[in-house]
């Protein structure tokens, strides 16, 4: 954690720079997802797009890997050998779509649910500590504010200005 002297200089270069809400967006989120996802790679040897995965099938059983990379950005490479990894480890299974024999369907299975279910309270703790220095009302507003940019990503996510 950034000491207090240092606030000064960390909120000059988030609000200096030319990008300062996805900026201060960004800072906050590494400094939650980082230190939480190395600590379950070292604990429980699961890679980045496991984790994520294995969040998005205890909601979402039956998603395809096209749907997970769909919603969450990551790359098709990636979620293919965390799928490869996760079904080796019998964390998930596959099941062929009935309409296209392609496309696999990937299901939760016991052993992923434990693993899941052993490192989000982790991540629970984690985010009720972020969020602490938020009021009720505040972390209210925050979640409106962030579904409606989440709900708007459709809409900017796909254009190319680089």
């Amino acid at each position: 954690m950034p000491a207090v002297k240092e606030q000064g200089a960390i909120r000059d270069i988030l609000d200096g720079t030319a990008i300062p809400t996805a900026y201060k967006i960004g800072y906050v989120l590494n400094f939650f997802r980082e230190p939480s996802f190395r600590a379950i790679e070292a604990k429980l040897g699961l890679t980045r797009p496991e984790i994520v995965l294995l969040i998005a099938l205890n909601f979402r059983d039956g998603i395809t890997a096209a749907e997970f990379c769909e919603f969450s950005g990551h790359l098709k490479a990636g979620v293919s050998r965390a799928v490869i990894q996760l079904e080796k480890k019998g964390c998930i299974s596959r099941s062929p779509d009935p309409s296209d024999n392609r496309r696999q369907h990937l299901h939760l299975t016991e052993t992923g649910k434990a693993l899941y279910e052993s490192y989000i309270p982790g991540l629970m703790l984690r985010e009720q500590a972020m969020l602490s220095c938020l009021s009720k009302a505040e972390r209210a507003q925050l979640d409106r504010l962030l579904q409606k940019l989440a709900d708007h990503v459709p809409h900017w996510s796909s254009a190319s200005e680089l």
